[in-house]
């Protein structure tokens, strides 16, 4: 088994957690919606979407979350793997293939 790069592991998390919140904020904004819009039909309060797309968030966040935010988007329980692997292209295309598929 192949040890694991740390800082390349943190940077693709990183990476990985700005793209889903650009990729949120891109599919909310397409379908004109203001942030309260979007709180209210994600039933989470616009502070936190906000530092969500901004990738500011200073804490872990349930899964439970991110299902809110991506069933009000329109992605349904069939869809969502739709929505995140667009966010592992986007991923990839800014950071690379994840660390653990590189070759040493």
């Amino acid at each position: 088994m192949r040890p694991r790069n740390n800082a390349a592991m943190q940077r693709y998390r990183e990476e990985y957690h700005r793209c889903c919140g650009d990729l949120v904020r891109q599919l909310r904004t397409e379908k004109g919606w203001s942030l309260a819009d979007f709180s209210r039909e994600a039933g989470i309060s616009v502070p936190w979407l906000r530092k969500f797309e901004e990738n500011r968030l200073t804490t872990n966040y349930s899964i439970r979350l991110q299902m809110q935010m991506v069933q009000a988007l329109g992605f349904g329980v069939m869809e969502i793997h739709q929505f995140y692997k667009r966010v592992d292209e986007m991923t990839e295309a800014s950071a690379g293939p994840p660390p653990w598929l590189k070759n040493n």
